[in-house]
């Protein structure tokens, strides 16, 4: 896990990490389990650096297009207390969320993966997202991770932030 010299100080002003679920907090599959129910696979390692990074100061929140009850469950596990799904407009739910906070956008990052994120990926102060996301998503971020969703990305980018902020 390398980082960018000119990367490394955007990373120690975060104050927010704001995360997609699917495909970033998930493997991006959802396992039918009967008519109407839906769960996810998360990995306890990306909740272990997400309450680690939050530890260290940086508010850790989901925006999230989609709405499956996993997704909140997991939310609720970890303490987010900024957790939002459903969305048809992450952008604007981001610049909601960093009013309430009072965080500027290029103390903000977003975490994404999809051709839908890219609005969000585009206005985020640093932006990240995981190795099988779409080609423009991925030319669009500031940084791809070595692991994949919901395997460890988000505990990658956790861990880049929390070493930058103690560099």
């Amino acid at each position: 896990m390398t980082m960018d010299s000119l990367l490394r100080p955007r990373l120690a002003r975060l104050r927010l990490l704001c995360l997609d679920v699917d495909g970033v907090l998930t493997d991006g599959l959802l396992y039918w389990a009967g008519p109407g129910v839906f769960s996810q696979r998360f990995s306890v390692k990306d909740g272990v650096g997400i309450r680690l990074l939050v530890d260290t100061g940086v508010t850790v929140a989901i925006l999230s297009a989609g709405d499956v009850p996993s997704g909140r469950d997991r939310a609720r596990s970890l303490g987010l207390e900024h957790a939002f799904f459903g969305l048809t407009d992450k952008v604007r739910a981001f610049h909601e969320l960093l009013a309430k906070l009072g965080v500027r956008a290029e103390h903000a990052a977003f975490m994404g993966d999809e051709l839908s994120d890219l609005p969000l990926l585009r206005e985020a102060g640093v932006s990240f997202t995981v190795p099988d996301a779409p080609d423009e998503v991925r030319a669009a971020v500031d940084y791809v991770t070595h692991r994949a969703g919901g395997i460890g990305a988000v505990r990658e980018v956790a861990d880049l932030i929390r070493a930058a902020k103690t560099a």
